[in-house]
């Protein structure tokens, strides 16, 4: 099992932070990487980072490190959607996706980046954007959105399905949650019918959940006052639009955190950042968002490696 790494867009900053954050790495980490990658930028990064480095058939030199690389050659659409694709077979055999930035210029016409790719390629339109920092676990009902398409988006069954989908992953993944926390859609969730009814959807996706699961989940809570709710950073803050979780997280969090996608036949994380095209090849990008996903993204692999070990053991007996 590996963790593979696609290249993002090639005039961003993506492959200049991932080799930034490998420096930090153990080279038995290292061993679990591979990158896939076109050697023209490759190359273009690692002499803007002023390194020594030598490309070999199967690894890349850099410095006192070696990185497992796939050299890609022909180009499906664009350079980051053919790394891309390599990278979803691939783990679809087994292992972590670990996606580096790019734009949706990348993608065929009418995706906005990779989660609605995603959806499409796997017919699951269930997939949800998790993210998880140091401090914060969140978990996004829907995404890129319109803001005027939300109110026919949100359906209690959609609420219900994407809360489905997040505790069967997380729970399958053996990931740390506590209690999971959802706010509203209208301002102080809806006042008890005062403003709106749609928060009713709300509370009877909770109970489904409750009733299937078990599970620990309240809500609805005010967005803008759920935070406070919270006990522990292992509870999930569930917000039902991108805008209305997301301006939190990366207000109190930064960069530094991961964009996870749960419903995949394999896990996928990425940096919470984008291309940064202004910062291309002058060595000045910050790598601390990349070092901390590609972290969580090395952790999880280890979870899937020790699973299938006690697997395997209790067969054996």
């Amino acid at each position: 099992m590996k963790v593979y790494v696609t290249q993002g867009h090639q005039e961003g900053i993506g492959l200049e932070v991932f080799f930034k954050s490998c420096l930090f790495l153990s080279q038995e980490k290292l061993h679990h990487l591979n990158l896939i990658a076109f050697k023209e930028g490759v190359k273009e990064t690692l002499i803007s980072l002023k390194l020594p480095f030598k490309l070999h058939e199967d690894n890349i030199e850099l410095a006192h490190i070696q990185i497992p690389v796939t050299w890609l050659k022909k180009t499906i659409h664009s350079q980051s959607l053919s790394s891309l694709e390599l990278g979803m077979r691939l783990s679809e055999s087994g292992g972590v996706l670990y996606t580096l930035p790019t734009s949706k210029d990348q993608f065929p016409t009418g995706f906005a980046g990779h989660t609605e790719y995603f959806r499409h390629v796997y017919k699951k339109p269930e997939l949800g954007m998790f993210f998880s920092a140091p401090d914060m676990q969140m978990l996004l009902i829907t995404d890129h959105v319109a803001i005027d398409k939300l109110d026919e988006t949100l359906t209690q069954k959609r609420i219900f399905l994407s809360l489905e989908n997040a505790y069967n992953c997380l729970n399958h993944w053996k990931w740390p949650t506590e209690k999971y926390l959802i706010s509203g859609l209208n301002p102080h969730a809806g006042e008890n019918g005062l403003i709106g009814s749609q928060d009713q959807r709300v509370f009877g996706a909770i109970r489904q959940m409750q009733d299937k699961f078990k599970l620990d989940i309240a809500g609805p809570f005010p967005g803008d006052s759920m935070l406070k709710e919270r006990k522990s950073p292992l509870d999930v803050l569930v917000y039902l639009f991108h805008d209305q979780g997301l301006g939190l997280f990366k207000g109190l969090q930064g960069f530094i955190g991961s964009n996870i996608t749960l419903g995949l036949p394999y896990p996928r994380f990425s940096p919470d950042h984008g291309t940064s095209f202004n910062l291309f090849g002058k060595n000045e990008a910050d790598y601390r968002g990349v070092q901390y996903s590609l972290n969580q993204a090395l952790l999880q692999l280890k979870r899937m490696l020790d699973g299938r070990d006690s697997s395997n053991k209790s067969k054996s007996t």
